[in-house]
């Protein structure tokens, strides 16, 4: 590893950084084709996003404060290039630099950048950085570090991790610093993504912003249960309720989606063995209207009613009791009938 100096134009962008994996266009690029012009015109229209929205905080900054080192952009070499290297970490900053650096080529202001910020950056080369070494480069900047990726990117990482380098839970763990039931939590909501794209009836719905939905599933013991989850086989063995429970995240024909949020997951996870409310949901396409009417809740809240009706009762004035209409007659004669029929059953 050593710092060195490297022109704007002889750093390549990541086509396999695993921000892009969630990109609709995404698609893997072989490493000898890595510096292709249109790879690279693509990769950056990925990073900066439609009118450059996914770096616009970057631009303003740049624009503003001019270039700041504040963190260091790691290269490795390009295979084969004398002096290129392709960006492992800070593609974001490159892209922002490729992008203003078109903007002055164009004749347009870019504020305190200097031409001179296009043809020196310091740049940290890493020597030999074969790919379990990337894996956990990345991980311990993106998972368990101060720039975490999205569920999915996290993820598929220690899915990675796991698979192609054979690390179990516990070296996962300690080679990243986060809990081994983290790596457990990440590793199953992978792996219960993935059943879902496989299935023949709801998998086209699969979209990576779907992945906080199946971590907070894998969170819930309640919710695997329901599921039948089996540790051993490593998949769901509750195919009704598996169904039922993809049917929920998945657009209907009119395209609603009854659950699409991780609170809801876990709002789910409160009224799951109460098959009333969950009929509820289902009629309703609301869950809001089925946690209302849950007995489950009902239960849970029964105190916190019963101090609420027993302060309001405290509060009635005597004149107003005296001065009752008979519709209000009727109604406190009611309370008072439910009031016996409940002394009865205690």
């Amino acid at each position: 590893m050593q710092n060195i100096r490297a022109s704007l134009d002889n750093l390549f962008l990541d086509p396999n950084n695993y921000r892009l994996h969630s990109h609709a266009r995404y698609s893997p690029i072989s490493e000898d084709k890595v510096t292709n012009p249109l790879v690279q015109k693509r990769v950056l229209d990925m990073i900066c996003g439609d009118n450059r929205e996914n770096i616009r905080d970057l631009i303003d900054s740049f624009k503003t404060n001019g270039y700041l080192k504040i963190d260091n952009i790691l290269v490795k070499k390009v295979p084969g290039e004398k002096n290129g290297y392709v960006v492992i970490e800070g593609n974001r900053r490159v892209a922002t630099l490729k992008s203003l650096k078109n903007d002055l080529e164009q004749g347009y202001d870019i504020g305190k950048i200097s031409e001179e910020d296009f043809s020196e950056i310091e740049v940290v080369l890493y020597d030999d950085l074969d790919e379990e070494s990337y894996l956990l480069l990345m991980g311990l900047r993106h998972v368990s570090g101060i720039k975490p990726w999205s569920d999915f990117e996290q993820a598929e990482l220690i899915m990675n991790l796991h698979s192609h380098f054979n690390m179990d839970q516990q070296e996962i763990s300690n080679r990243l610093g986060i809990s081994r039931q983290e790596v457990k939590r990440k590793l199953n909501s992978f792996i219960a993504m993935n059943i879902y794209k496989s299935d023949d009836e709801f998998g086209d719905n699969f979209h990576t912003g779907m992945a906080a939905l199946f971590h907070e599933l894998m969170s819930r013991p309640n919710l695997r249960e329901w599921l039948g989850w089996n540790e051993s086989l490593i998949t769901f063995t509750n195919i009704v309720n598996l169904k039922r429970f993809f049917g929920w995240i998945s657009r209907d024909e009119l395209g609603k989606v009854i659950l699409s949020k991780r609170d809801q997951i876990r709002d789910l996870s409160k009224i799951i063995l109460d098959n009333e409310a969950l009929n509820i949901m289902e009629n309703s396409k609301n869950i809001e209207e089925a946690l209302d009417r849950s007995n489950y809740l009902t239960t849970e809240g029964f105190r916190k009613n019963l101090k609420s009706i027993k302060n309001n009762i405290s509060r009635i004035p005597i004149a107003a009791l005296i001065n009752m209409d008979e519709e209000t007659k009727k109604d406190m004669d009611s309370i008072i009938k439910s009031i016996e029929a409940f002394k009865k059953v205690l």
